[in-house]
């Protein structure tokens, strides 16, 4: 089934933001990095550190309809990854000139943007559109 810009059509699934609350602390002073949970009180999850996965999306199964305007490739999940930038050796190690996280997409989705009610939209996944209306 083609699907093209500005059809109507029948879904049954989309992408919803996932609110797993993991992040990266940075210790700039000690220079480690620690996993930690912010949906359990900042619960620390893992200590010393060099990169994490983090879920940015989540798959939500419900039937709805709506008009096709545009496509994106949607980021699922990345790594975060600890960045450490060598700088100067002082004699007992190199520190860093710069210390941070950088993001890198791990899965990658092609979705239609599709818009169902007045300024309400959802993420669908090609493979999730049933059906082109007329």
């Amino acid at each position: 089934m083609e699907v093209k810009l500005f059809d109507r059509c029948k879904c049954k699934g989309f992408y919803k933001k996932a609110h797993d609350g993991i992040y990266i602390q940075l210790d700039t002073e000690k220079l480690t990095a620690d996993l930690m949970n912010s949906n359990n009180k900042d619960e620390l999850v893992e200590k010393e550190i060099d990169c994490a996965v983090k879920r940015y999306y989540e798959h939500k199964d419900g039937n709805f309809s709506g008009i096709i305007v545009g496509f994106v490739g949607l980021v699922i999940t990345g790594w975060l990854n600890v960045i450490y930038d060598c700088g100067v050796d002082v004699g007992f190690g190199t520190m860093p000139d710069r210390f941070y996280i950088q993001k890198e997409p791990k899965e990658v989705v092609k979705c239609a943007v599709v818009y169902y009610a007045n300024n309400l939209k959802h993420y669908t996944p090609i493979e999730d559109i049933v059906e082109i209306l007329d």
